[in-house]
């Protein structure tokens, strides 16, 4: 379901880029390149998935990049040093109650400096920074797992198909906190603290070009979810589109992109009420506010970046070479920033 939705984004992203490109002058690439330094690459990997746990231990997650979609062969690339250098570490399971393929080995989730989660259509966990892994959902069927949100060691959120779901004993048990009959997927959790968190759902009807989406909010750490039902749209008798991006700086101010919009909408009340204050703003999904007023976003092209909350948007960085588009990042509080591109590289924001 997410892979047809993002295809739909892609496509959008497609015309968006075309219009910027043929704007730029080829001579201002390389000038525009100097904010992000690549400080990673290997062509016989496919990188995927990248966090950080603070401004020097890092973890990528990638595969054998000729492979990809059949390999069983996992990687970790771990770093303690802010990026400058990369240790590669091969993946396997020692699980021997609960089998499961490497494959289902995805998007990565550091605890500590050795404690590791990565979620595929189950939460794998491991102990010896990645080198094996166990399953501690087995009992957890059917969708894969969008995302998952560490509140602390032991409790974790996990969103898995249209339900969300909560162990406080580091997935020895698992409770089913909120279901929803809306057709979609629920996606990308942004808690703002320990207690108060969102997390949108979203549908694409690729066939007549258009979206619906939810909002979900949960006051009690993840025990309970209720949807909201925002504004402006309410009174205005009209459906949320599918939200693209969401992220929460507080318990009360929020932004919010949705699909098909060049509006880049911020929340003062919860969520509850969004005001519209950028009518020239897209994104692919790919937006982080680092403050209030600091915040970034892409296209995959192009890093936009504002200083002023979004109401203005400048470009930081561009690559238009074939294949070098951005497929993922992670921001760290302190600002710093890190991407995984396309043709294999790590890069890292220094402007």
């Amino acid at each position: 379901m997410k892979n047809t939705r993002r295809i739909f984004i892609d496509l959008l992203s497609i015309i968006f880029v075309a219009s910027i490109i043929s704007a730029c002058k080829k001579e201002d690439t390389s000038i525009l390149n100097t904010n992000w330094r690549t400080i990673y690459q290997n062509n016989d990997l496919y990188l995927y998935s990248i966090k950080f746990l603070d401004n020097d231990h890092g973890f990528v997650m990638a595969e054998s990049s000729g492979l990809h979609g059949v390999s069983d062969w996992k990687f970790i690339l771990i770093t303690e040093d802010g990026g400058n250098t990369w240790n590669q570490t091969t993946c396997s399971t020692n699980d021997t109650i609960n089998q499961f393929p490497l494959y289902d080995i995805g998007i990565i989730y550091p605890i500590s400096k050795n404690v590791l989660l990565a979620t595929g259509y189950q939460v794998h966990k491991s102990i010896d920074k990645g080198k094996t892994w166990i399953n501690v959902s087995p009992q957890l069927v059917g969708s894969s797992i969008e995302d998952l949100y560490v509140i602390d060691s032991l409790t974790w959120v996990i969103a898995k198909g249209t339900e969300i779901y909560r162990t406080k004993n580091a997935g020895q048990t698992w409770q089913n906190v909120f279901h929803t009959d809306f057709i979609g997927a629920l996606e990308s959790f942004s808690f703002s603290s320990s207690a108060i968190g969102y997390i949108n759902d979203g549908v694409v009807d690729m066939d007549h070009n258009q979206s619906a989406g939810l909002i979900v909010k949960t006051i009690d750490g993840g025990q309970s979810w209720t949807i909201l039902k925002p504004e402006p749209w309410k009174s205005n008798g009209a459906i949320l589109p599918y939200v693209v991006a969401m992220q929460f700086n507080n318990d009360l101010e929020g932004y919010l992109s949705i699909l098909g919009d060049s509006k880049l909408f911020k929340t003062l009340d919860g969520g509850n009420t969004w005001d519209v204050i950028n009518n020239n703003h897209y994104t692919n999904g790919l937006q982080y506010f680092i403050t209030d007023q600091i915040g970034y976003s892409s296209n995959g092209t192009t890093i936009y970046s504002t200083k002023d909350g979004g109401k203005s948007w400048n470009i930081n960085y561009f690559n238009n070479a074939p294949n070098s588009d951005i497929l993922t990042w992670t921001f760290l509080d302190s600002g710093q920033g890190y991407a995984l591109t396309r043709d294999h590289r790590i890069i890292k924001k220094i402007k």
